[in-house]
């Protein structure tokens, strides 16, 4: 079923959340948010969302925009309380909030254990920390600008793009939760991982010239300098890689194993993985203008010493 709202409603919708539940943001802030697209963002890579499934999606969509744009610079300890406080409000342990950069957590529980169960929320929060705990890998290579080893980077940066919880989305809207054994598939795990690094990649790809000489945890930037080429020739190299990862999804895809009564489950889980990479690229190449340079692109330069009229 397609959303009801037309996307100049779900801007509107955005909008207000900005106004009420992000007034803490500066206002460029805000302002380059509602160029970002998250609505788009949404739409693009769930295009099998329901109205309420799309509306959950953006509202986590816009809560993990703030945390990224906002502590990728923070400090290790100033990372762990956002956590601890993040999946207290969505495990439920807290009922309720007034401080401002959680007040979203409650409604979006609510949220999600309407549209999937406890078991699937357990997954999802167990993604959340996984990426929490990849940002805070990431926190002394950036803040000193060292690079990490291949190995090192390829494991922090799986984790740090914050797409597993993305993964469970894409099975939330399927309407069905598979068991926690059938998601435990070796199959559907390397076809989780793999997921996580071609939108990781094409992240790199896009954000690199951006990021470079403010950053180090960037496949592009990476492959500059471990192979000690030109830029030009580092985003082939980054391509190649890509391509790699992206035969291999293929491969799973077209070989998946029989999951007996939750075949049908299972397809379309991985039918939705598919359509979330393709919407990844769409959204980036035509929508959003979040990897624009000027004052409509990424809020990296109001944000950087991520610094809020917030705590923690």
């Amino acid at each position: 079923m397609q959303p009801i709202l037309t996307l100049k409603q779900w801007k509107k919708k955005i909008s207000e959340w900005l106004e009420n539940e992000y007034s803490f943001l500066p206002e460029k802030v805000k302002k380059k948010y509602l160029t970002t697209g998250v609505g788009h963002a949404g739409g693009c890579m769930f295009p099998n969302a329901s109205e309420a499934q799309l509306t959950a999606v953006c509202r986590f969509f816009l809560w993990a925009f703030t945390i990224d744009d906002s502590f990728e610079f923070s400090t290790v300890d100033e990372l762990q309380i956002i956590c601890r406080k993040a999946l207290a409000y969505l495990q439920g342990t807290v009922a309720n909030t007034d401080e401002p950069l959680y007040q979203h957590l409650p409604t979006l529980r609510e949220e999600l254990l309407q549209l999937g169960s406890e078991e699937w929320l357990n997954r999802f929060n167990t993604s959340l920390a996984i990426y929490f705990d990849g940002i805070q890998q990431e926190i002394p290579f950036r803040k000193n600008l060292v690079f990490p080893s291949w190995d090192q980077f390829i494991s922090i940066r799986e984790k740090a793009v914050n797409v597993y919880p993305l993964v469970n989305f894409a099975e939330l809207i399927t309407g069905t939760v598979l068991p926690d054994e059938v998601v435990a598939h070796p199959v559907l795990q390397e076809l989780a991982r793999l997921t996580c690094r071609i939108l990781s990649w094409s992240n790199d790809y896009f954000s690199a010239h951006m990021e470079k000489g403010n950053d180090v945890l960037n496949i592009v930037l990476m492959m500059e300098h471990l192979e000690q080429c030109s830029m030009e020739e580092a985003y082939k190299k980054a391509v190649a890689f890509h391509d790699q990862d992206l035969a291999r999804y293929c491969y799973l895809t077209e070989h998946l194993p029989d999951f007996g009564t939750y075949a049908a489950g299972v397809n379309a889980y991985v039918q939705n993985l598919s359509l979330m990479i393709h919407g990844y690229l769409y959204w980036t190449l035509t929508l959003t203008k979040r990897y624009s340079v000027g004052t409509t692109g990424h809020p990296s330069g109001e944000l950087k010493d991520g610094k809020l009229s917030v705590n923690v």
